[in-house]
């Protein structure tokens, strides 16, 4: 008995059926939109110098401001959460 060839999917009514081109386009497009995504999560954990430089620049004017405007109790305890989850 011969092998059975797979029936043939026939386009909707009013739509020609998609091109080899537009497979493989459509195909990598959709490959595109799911791994970038998990390439910038993944980017994002290394702390280059940049980031150091900002995070130092950052500490300087939040002591400058508590210099000027000593921070309450409150303010306190909450950036001693900040710092724990950092």
């Amino acid at each position: 008995m011969a092998a059975r060839r797979p029936k043939a999917v026939l386009p909707q009514p009013g739509r020609r059926a998609p091109r080899k081109k537009e497979i493989v386009m459509l195909t990598l497009l959709r490959t595109a939109v799911l791994v970038l995504p998990l390439v910038a999560v993944a980017a994002c954990n290394n702390e280059g110098p940049a980031e150091r430089a900002g995070e130092s620049i950052d500490k300087a004017g939040q002591s400058v401001k508590d210099a000027i405007d000593p921070p309450g109790p409150a303010e306190k305890a909450g950036r001693a959460i900040d710092r724990t989850v950092d």
